[in-house]
């Protein structure tokens, strides 16, 4: 795990580096610097997660962060109103989970969801739509994809598909549950049905992540992409919350660089250097 949470460590760890490198700092700037690196570790991004009922996305969110996030029924659509919950990451600060109701229930409803959808999305910092592996019918999700949420991911908000229960896909019996993973001929289909997705929504399959909640398939791979697509500043927290089997090493080292590029900004934004902080830090591990 990226253990950047004590800001005060890192603030302490960053001004005795930049004091050793003769970069002065007087107590407006380190304010200003302080300020800002509390402000990275203590921000609370909002993920949502859409889709509609029955694809798992209660499954989900509770296979990613470890722990019973969001409620879960097998007789009933148990989310029919916006559920905000927030996993702490230290204090009262942390992520915050909104497992969005889903739409296909009926018309009436679905006109209710527009509406909150259309609501909710400018203030999420990725979204998660989520399909059913086996599921053959896509339409009330098209609908919604290309009318209400589409439109905001034009202006460049994180976005992904994630195809759910592709355990489920045929021949099913090949799925290898020593392993949990998929078999050859499964491996095959499950392929096949991320390209039928990609070109029914109009999006590059690398948009499409295939995931099984129950067996833990691939959450790795979804939980890369999410951090690689967030801003910089926003990845250690998202990061640092999601349950550690499905932390890659690549994708910590990688939220470790976008802090330090983060700090760097700012920190060369008010001080005056003629090196970039980045070659004064380089190699030095200060968190």
């Amino acid at each position: 795990m990226v253990n950047i949470n004590n800001s005060k460590k890192v603030e302490k760890n960053l001004f005795e580096q930049l004091e050793k490198n003769g970069v002065n700092v007087n107590d407006q700037q380190r304010k200003l610097i302080t300020d800002r690196i509390e402000s990275i570790l203590s921000y609370e991004p909002r993920i949502g997660v859409f889709g509609k009922t029955g694809v798992g996305k209660s499954s989900l969110c509770n296979a990613l962060f470890g722990k019973d996030v969001c409620p879960i029924s097998d007789v009933e659509a148990c989310t029919r109103d916006p559920k905000e919950t927030m996993l702490n990451l230290s204090g009262d600060k942390g992520i915050k989970l909104v497992d969005v109701p889903g739409v296909g229930e009926s018309s009436d409803m679905d006109e209710k969801y527009a509406k909150l959808y259309a609501e909710l999305l400018p203030e999420l910092d990725v979204v998660l739509w989520l399909l059913k592996g086996d599921d053959r019918a896509y339409a009330s999700d098209e609908n919604f994809y290309k009318n209400i949420v589409k439109p905001h991911l034009d202006q460049g908000k994180p976005f992904f598909f994630v195809l759910n229960q592709v355990d489920k896909i045929e021949p099913f019996r090949e799925w290898n549950e020593d392993k949990h993973e998929p078999g050859a001929n499964q491996f095959q289909n499950i392929d096949r049905k991320v390209q039928m997705v990609a070109s029914f929504f109009d999006v590059p399959s690398s948009k499409i992540i295939p995931v099984s909640a129950n067996e833990k398939y691939n959450l790795v791979k979804l939980v890369d992409e999410i951090v690689y697509a967030l801003p910089k500043e926003k990845k250690i927290t998202v990061y640092n919350q999601v349950s550690e089997e499905f932390q890659s090493e690549a994708t910590g080292e990688h939220v470790r660089k976008s802090f330090l590029g983060a700090v760097a900004e700012v920190v060369e934004t008010v001080v005056e250097v003629v090196e970039t902080i980045l070659d004064i830090f380089n190699p030095f591990n200060w968190f």
